[in-house]
C-alpha cells in the first residue's frame, strides 16, 4: 500500500519529482523562469548588460560549490543555469568532470552526446549534451578564484544555439538592455545640470 501511494504522489507531482534537464530545470531553477530577487541578492552586470545571478536555494550535489544563472537585465529571465567545482590541479578537475560526463550520460542516454573542443595540447576541454531545444555542457578551465589561480569544472544548461528559445530568450535580452540603457539616460539627465550643454 505505501508503495502505491508513494508511485501516485510521484506521478501527481511530477514538476517536484521528476523534473530535470529534459524539462529545462537544473540545479533547482528553470531556464526561461524568472527568479525571484530578494534584498540579498547577489548580482553582477555582466559586460553585455546580462546579470549574473550567484543562485540562493539550489538544489545540487554536495561536491557542487557555486550555482549561478545568467538572466535578462530587468525581468531576471534564466537563459543559462551553471554549476561550478574549483580545483587545485588540472588532474582534479579533469577527475571530477570525468565523473559528472558519466553521470550525465547515465542520466540522458537520449540526449545527442559528443561536440567536444579542444585546447591547443588537443586536450578535450569541453564536452555537449544535446536535446533540442536544450545544451548541457561541461567545460574545463583555469580562471582566478578568490585571488588564487585554480581550475574550474563547469555544467551548463542553456538554449541550443540556434533554436527559436536561444533567439527569443537573446531578442529578450537584447530589448530589455535597450530599454534598461535610455532609462539610465534619461535618469542621468534628469538628475544633472545640462544647462548650457
Amino acid at each position: 500500500m505505501r508503495i502505491w501511494f508513494l508511485l501516485l504522489y510521484l506521478v501527481a507531482l511530477p514538476g517536484v519529482a521528476m523534473a530535470d534537464a529534459s524539462n529545462g530545470e537544473f540545479m533547482g531553477y528553470q531556464l526561461g523562469g524568472d527568479y525571484k530577487r530578494t534584498s540579498v541578492t547577489d548580482v553582477q552586470t555582466a559586460t553585455n548588460g546580462n546579470l549574473i545571478i550567484s543562485a540562493e536555494n539550489p538544489v545540487k550535489p554536495e561536491n557542487i560549490t557555486d550555482v549561478s544563472l545568467i538572466a535578462t537585465a530587468e525581468t531576471l529571465t534564466i537563459g543559462y543555469i551553471n554549476a561550478a567545482s574549483w580545483f587545485d590541479t588540472e588532474a582534479e578537475a579533469r577527475e571530477f568532470g570525468k565523473h559528472y560526463v558519466e553521470l550525465l550520460r547515465a542520466k540522458y542516454p537520449t540526449w545527442e552526446f559528443g561536440r567536444e573542443l579542444l585546447d591547443a595540447q588537443m586536450h578535450i576541454i569541453e564536452v555537449n549534451f544535446d536535446r533540442p531545444p536544450f545544451n548541457l555542457q561541461t567545460r574545463i578551465n583555469q580562471a582566478m578564484h578568490n585571488g588564487e589561480s585554480k581550475w574550474r569544472l563547469s555544467m551548463t544548461l542553456g538554449w541550443l544555439y540556434g533554436s527559436k528559445e536561444a533567439r527569443a530568450w537573446r531578442n529578450m535580452s537584447l530589448t530589455q538592455q535597450l530599454m534598461a540603457q535610455e532609462d539610465s539616460r534619461k535618469k542621468k539627465l534628469e538628475n544633472s545640470d545640462a544647462r548650457g550643454l
